[in-house]
């Protein structure tokens, strides 16, 4: 009935120009049969504003288009950000303390376990399993389990590897303790990084966030040392690591409570349908060739971070024969530098550049390794590898930031979990080769590889599409590809 009463309403009226009342009641008539009819086709929309970002499904059909103000959650709105944020950045700085530690106290454990380069190595490649599995496992763990319960069992995979290794176990336990807590922080990279890229102002929340991962890092190396020169076995430094687990557990369990499964899909409606919708989506996020070509930056950029924090105090030792008691300082340099650089230079970052800024930031730290690997005094090197972290550190933040801005929201949970894994399985795998090659050829062999992995970085990198806001790459390329045809 309805569409025939617009029918009748759209078709032409003759009327005597005379008649003025007719042609107003019928000119109403008309206007009001179309208003229904606009408010019949469009759905009501809820006004006033919003605490949390437009759903998966808002999106997909096309009700973010319809919207002139972006509703998104900032650091303190809702007010539980302030805690969740507050979880997140201790457990960053119980991730640093964890990296950091096995590089500083390798010629420790390799003392107590009487083994070679090669078999203590195995501490390092054991986590690449976990990180792997995890990265399989993070989208499926969101949808059946929520936020909360899938950070508690990341938390509580590295409480249980803690309370294996602080008692010194077999070789074997030591290498499957090591695996777990691979498994944990794969978890806990794929959920924070996911809900912190969603905020506002990304680029200075995820650069403290980062940030945070250094001040563990620097700080570690400093109390581990000094306890095993004290003559503390070097695993009872674990014990540290164990009591900031728990409490660190505790703090996120308060701040997320309430971030169930059913909130997670409330907030992420599937695509197509429920059934397998977290493989579907992670199957989608493979098949994105950013996914990729991101995870492999994060595999060469983290095998370089974790190949140089790990294995610096053995390079000063064995290569410029410095003083073991003193050479942990040299690596917290690196941290320092690493930690000023995430907090300090995210804010230029956003300003300037992403694309534009993470070039300039990886040429330089080749730069400053060169400086590290062909300088022979002890002080010319700590001053190379301190400003090594300094550019290196930005360039993580920048590539979480880079697969927000590339890949498709619904993506996010799955995208940075396999990135931020296959980076992790990096951390693992790159110490392991340095240690193996280390056993035949000897520690310098740690230079040249991080120099080449910095090398395919920078190859990879320049071939991502500008996403910046400010597009200063893209005009830099505009102005030279119009200077060379104009030559």
């Amino acid at each position: 009935m309805a569409r025939q009463q617009v029918a009748v309403a759209m078709e032409p009226v003759t009327i005597d120009e005379g008649n003025r009342d007719i042609e107003k009641v019928l000119d109403a008539d008309t206007t009001e049969l179309n208003s229904h009819t606009l408010i019949d086709a469009v759905p009501e929309k809820v006004t006033g504003p919003l605490t949390k970002p437009l759903s998966v499904m808002d999106i997909e059909c096309g009700e973010a288009q319809t919207d002139t103000v972006e509703h998104i959650q900032t650091w303190n709105n809702p007010p539980m950000n302030k805690w969740r944020l507050l979880g997140i950045h201790c457990g960053f700085v119980l991730m640093g303390m964890n990296d950091a530690t096995p590089g500083a106290l390798l010629l420790h454990i390799e003392s107590h376990y009487q083994v070679t380069y090669t078999v203590i190595s195995l501490c390092f490649l054991a986590p690449a399993a976990g990180y792997m599995v995890s990265s399989l496992l993070n989208s499926e763990m969101h949808v059946r389990l929520g936020r909360w319960a899938t950070t508690l069992v990341g938390l509580l995979l590295m409480c249980v590897a803690y309370s294996l290794i602080c008692w010194a176990p077999p070789l074997p336990i030591l290498v499957v303790s090591y695996g777990l807590v691979g498994l944990g922080i794969g978890t806990l990279d794929a959920a924070w990084n996911a809900f912190v890229a969603d905020l506002k102002n990304v680029n200075e929340i995820m650069g403290l966030m980062q940030g945070m991962y250094g001040v563990g890092a620097t700080i570690s190396p400093l109390i581990s040392t000094a306890m095993v020169t004290s003559g503390l076995l070097w695993s009872h430094y674990y014990f540290i690591l164990l009591g900031f687990a728990i409490c660190i557990t505790c703090l996120n369990a308060y701040a997320f409570w309430g971030e169930t499964a059913t909130k997670y899909l409330k907030d992420h409606a599937p695509g197509v349908n429920e059934d397998g919708e977290s493989r579907s989506r992670l199957s989608e996020a493979l098949k994105n060739r950013y996914t990729i070509l991101l995870a492999f930056v994060l595999f060469f950029y983290m095998g370089a971070e974790a190949g140089l924090g790990s294995w610096i105090v053995t390079f000063m030792v064995t290569e410029r024969h410095g003083d073991p008691a003193k050479m942990g300082a040299v690596a917290s340099g690196f941290w320092v530098g690493l930690t000023a650089g995430r907090m300090g230079l995210g804010f230029v970052t956003g300003r300037i550049g992403e694309n534009t800024m993470a070039t300039v930031y990886l040429i330089l730290s080749i730069v400053f390794e060169l400086v590290f690997w062909l300088a022979p005094s002890i002080l010319a090197s700590a001053i190379g590898v301190a400003f090594i972290g300094l550019f290196f550190g930005p360039v993580f933040p920048t590539v979480m930031i880079a697969l927000t801005r590339l890949l498709p929201k619904r993506l996010h949970v799955a995208g940075i979990g396999f990135a931020a894994a296959f980076g992790g399985a990096g951390s693992a795998v790159f110490p392991f080769i340095t240690g193996a090659m280390s056993a035949s050829k000897g520690v310098w062999v740690l230079q040249p590889l991080v120099a080449a992995l910095i090398g395919l970085m920078i190859v990879i990198w320049v071939t991502i599409p500008t996403f910046e806001e400010t597009g200063l790459r893209e005009r830099i390329c505009a102005a030279l590809i119009g200077r060379k045809k104009n030559e």
